[in-house]
């Protein structure tokens, strides 16, 4: 999974039909909870999807540009465009199974 920051947010998307960034911060506990299942999904899914992580304390501009209130918080991208925010942690399965059905859209 990569980090980004602000200034690699331009062009996120841009590679991949479907993106999940994960905006988190190091104080918030769900969030570290939820790295690894994204780490095992990154591993999973290979070139199909990219995974990136933006410290929203390092990032707040672009969190607040978002619309971000809580973290851990996912945005899906679909084409390079913000489609999709999912807030909250979400164990491995419940990600796997929504990420299933986003690629879907992109493909049919």
């Amino acid at each position: 999974m990569q980090a980004i920051t602000s200034k690699d947010f331009e062009h996120i998307g841009d590679d991949t039909a479907v993106t999940v960034v994960d905006f988190w911060a190091d104080w918030c506990g769900p969030c570290k909870m939820q790295t690894p299942v994204l780490e095992d999904l990154d591993k999973d899914y290979g070139d199909q999807v990219k995974f990136a992580s933006l410290d929203v304390d390092k990032n707040q501009d672009l969190a607040q540009s978002l619309g971000i209130m809580s973290i851990p918080s996912l945005v899906i991208f679909k084409n390079g465009m913000p489609t999709e925010k999912v807030v909250g942690f979400h164990p491995k399965s419940a990600l796997k199974k929504y990420i299933d059905e986003k690629l879907t859209e992109v493909t049919a």
